[in-house]
């Protein structure tokens, strides 16, 4: 029997055992889901291009039919390797097994980060160990506010605390004072968006952690504190 093999990993490996209790729609969720984290990089980048043109989505559709075309275009058109033709082409079947709710949600965060003129795929930095990149971020001088929007194309809840360290490395890079400024935070995730006020005190504290983390760690190498 002669098999393509398009991962250097079985999903269903002997070194990783737990999917011999599984039953059968356990088994084929597991299959389902092998790509999604995958799948959820392709579609940030494409949401990225989008906001970065301003190109506001119309229609589910226009969204499945671009994130095809990104899939295509970078694994399968450039012809890099045969394995990347075929891996590229997994990407794109897997596509079908998406949740319903992934186009919708990432129709709001596009539009949404492009209606308030938020930058796409912002790195926020203090020092070399103490940074992100921030899905979409935004600091308005004239009111004064920080937004911080994140999108999850997976099923686990996020957590809106990964915002607020965003937050807190955008006002460190940016000599900005917590108690002079508002914040709001998005996550955008399964057809919802929580959103958070998290008050100056809480980002004030998360800036004192980072600056501390990274005085230890210069420490530790032997450098400044």
């Amino acid at each position: 029997m002669s098999l393509q093999i398009t991962s250097e990993h079985a999903l269903f490996s002997p070194s990783q055992p737990s999917w011999i209790n599984y039953d059968d729609v356990q088994l084929i969720e597991a299959f389902k889901n092998s790509h999604r984290s995958d799948l959820g990089t392709e579609i940030h980048e494409w949401s990225s291009i989008q906001i970065q043109y301003k190109s506001i989505v119309s229609n589910l559709k226009e969204i499945e039919k671009g994130v095809k075309t990104h899939i295509h275009d970078k694994y399968i058109r450039e012809q890099i390797s045969e394995k990347s033709r075929l891996y590229g082409a997994t990407l794109i079947k897997h596509m079908d097994y998406l949740p319903k709710e992934t186009y919708p949600t990432v129709k709001m965060f596009v539009n949404d980060s492009i209606s308030y003129g938020m930058e796409s795929e912002s790195k926020v930095e203090y020092s070399e160990c103490f940074w992100g990149t921030a899905d979409a971020i935004k600091y308005d001088q004239g009111s004064k506010l920080l937004q911080v929007f994140d999108l999850k194309t997976g099923t686990r809840p996020g957590k809106i605390s990964q915002l607020y360290t965003y937050a807190a490395l955008y006002c460190l890079q940016h000599d900005l004072k917590p108690d002079t400024i508002s914040f709001e935070t998005r996550i955008y995730q399964s057809g919802d968006i929580l959103t958070d006020n998290p008050p100056s005190e809480l980002i004030y504290d998360l800036m004192k952690t980072i600056v501390h983390g990274d005085s230890i760690i210069n420490k530790f190498k032997g450098g400044k504190s």
